[in-house]
């Protein structure tokens, strides 16, 4: 048997909170397929927590550069469903977005990703529609449309991008302690219990070289290093993770259960005496 030719397919990345013990994912696949056979679901993250635009909006921005051009990203995190609130359909340096316009979008709009955005008209039967899945019976649709050669305009009517929701909670939103110590937060757990923190050194333009610990729950994490085994087994350390952002991790360990922690937990940055970050700060 002969290599599928993966050019014959249309790439739709899927990210939900619907989680795994439902049909709903299920579903969603179905009626992509059901408008366009050629579609290629990819299930980046359906283990988003229920109503949180803000980790939707990270896994999307931190996640989307990843796929090729065309690609169509689907994010239905959608606290508001059934309600007025405008469904969209984005583009932006050759990927397209189809989601509800609830902030999903926010990290890739600060960045100046999105150039064109259209408000989805919705479908002209009605009866065909469920109050509480248009991720399914209106965004899914919309994306087999695109993936079938649709244009953005066909789907509806183009908005000004200053119009579109978005977040303010944000991970760039750390604040200072003091000169020498930055607040942040707790973003994430992932299955391995590695805690990944607001602080993004290459967004937040610092550098590391003058970073001396973490502190969370009481705990002070002083350990810096490249990758999980240069820690001792059962240590705690911290590192720069796969998406750029200081990780606190216990080699061949759970830290957040050991700490424990969860999302959205304060967490202290700290530099070596003498420093501060206006000094540290990563020059243009």
């Amino acid at each position: 048997m002969g290599l599928v030719d993966a050019s014959a397919f249309q790439v739709v990345t899927l990210i939900t909170d619907f989680g795994w013990q439902d049909s709903y994912v299920g579903q969603l696949k179905g009626k992509l397929l059901q408008t366009c056979a050629r579609i290629l679901p990819v299930d980046l993250n359906h283990s988003i927590p229920p109503w949180d635009i803000a980790a939707a909006a990270r896994c999307l921005f931190d996640s989307y550069s990843f796929f090729p051009r065309g690609t169509i990203h689907l994010i239905v995190v959608d606290p508001r469903v059934g309600s007025e609130r405008r469904l969209l359909a984005a583009g932006g340096g050759g990927h397209f977005f189809l989601t509800p316009d609830n902030g999903t979008l926010s990290y890739l709009l600060n960045a100046n990703r999105i150039e064109l955005a259209h408000q989805l008209a919705l479908p002209a039967d009605a009866t065909a529609t469920s109050h509480t899945f248009h991720g399914r019976d209106i965004l899914a649709p919309a994306a087999g449309r695109l993936a079938c050669g649709c244009s953005l305009s066909e789907l509806g009517h183009q908005l000004p991008l200053h119009t579109l929701v978005r977040q303010q909670d944000l991970s760039s939103d750390n604040t200072f302690e003091s000169p020498s110590c930055l607040n942040g937060k707790v973003l994430s757990v992932d299955r391995f219990g590695n805690v990944r923190t607001s602080f993004h050194p290459l967004r937040d333009n610092i550098s590391c070289s003058h970073l001396s610990a973490l502190t969370i729950k009481n705990i002070v994490v002083r350990e810096p290093v490249n990758c999980y085994s240069e820690a001792r087994p059962a240590a705690f350390c911290y590192l720069i993770d796969s998406g750029g952002y200081i990780e606190i991790a216990l080699n061949q360990g759970n830290a957040a259960q050991t700490i424990p922690c969860m999302p959205g937990d304060p967490i202290q940055l700290h530099l070596n005496s003498n420093h501060t970050f206006s000094e540290v700060a990563k020059k243009p």
